[in-house]
C-alpha cells in the first residue's frame, strides 16, 4: 500500500505544478492532496505542527496570489472589476476554445480582460489593450509566484523527510 500513497502523492504534486500554468486544474487542492497522500505514507504524526502550519500558509498564499496578481495587474492600469472577472473567465475558457497550447491561456487572459472591460463600458482601444496587457502580466506574475511557493513547499517536504 505504501507505493500507492507515494505514487498518488507524486501524481497530485505533478497536477499542482501543471495547475500553476493551466488554471483548469486547481493547483492548491492538488498540492494539498499530495501532502495528504505523503502523510498517509509516513503517518500524520511524522510531520510536526510547524510543517503543517507552514504548508497551510503556502496553500493560502497560492489561492490569494492568483486573484491579487490579476487584480493588481488590471486595476493598476485602470481596469474595472469586470475586466478582472473577464480575465478569470478567459483563463478558464482559453484552453477549451483556443487550440494553441500555452498561448491559449495568454490569449484567454488578454481577451477576457478586454471583453470584461467592454461589458463595463470601456471603449478606448488603447486603454483596452493596456488592460489586456495588465491581465497578461498579472497572470505571468501569478505563475511565477505560485512556482516559487510550490518550490518552497517542496523544500519543506524534503527537509522534513531528511530530518
Amino acid at each position: 500500500m505504501d507505493i500507492v500513497w507515494i505514487v498518488l502523492s507524486i501524481v497530485c504534486f505533478a497536477l499542482a505544478i501543471i495547475g500553476v500554468v493551466y488554471p483548469i486544474i486547481p493547483s492548491a487542492p492538488a498540492y494539498i492532496l499530495s501532502l495528504v497522500f505523503l502523510a498517509l505514507y509516513t503517518g500524520f504524526d511524522y510531520f510536526g505542527w510547524f510543517f503543517y502550519t507552514a504548508q497551510g500558509i503556502l496553500v493560502v498564499l497560492m489561492l490569494v496570489i492568483d486573484f491579487l496578481t490579476s487584480y493588481y495587474g488590471i486595476t493598476k492600469i485602470g481596469g474595472s472589476k469586470a475586466a478582472v472577472w473577464g480575465s478569470v473567465v478567459g483563463l478558464l475558457l482559453g484552453p477549451l476554445l483556443i487550440p494553441l497550447p500555452l498561448f491559449n491561456l495568454l490569449i484567454g487572459a488578454f481577451i477576457g480582460a478586454i471583453v470584461g472591460e467592454l461589458i463595463a463600458g470601456g471603449r478606448n482601444l488603447k486603454k483596452l489593450s493596456q488592460i489586456g496587457l495588465g491581465s497578461l502580466l498579472g497572470f505571468i506574475g501569478g505563475v511565477i509566484g505560485k512556482f516559487v511557493l510550490i518550490f518552497v513547499g517542496m523544500i519543506l517536504v524534503a527537509a522534513a523527510l531528511i530530518w
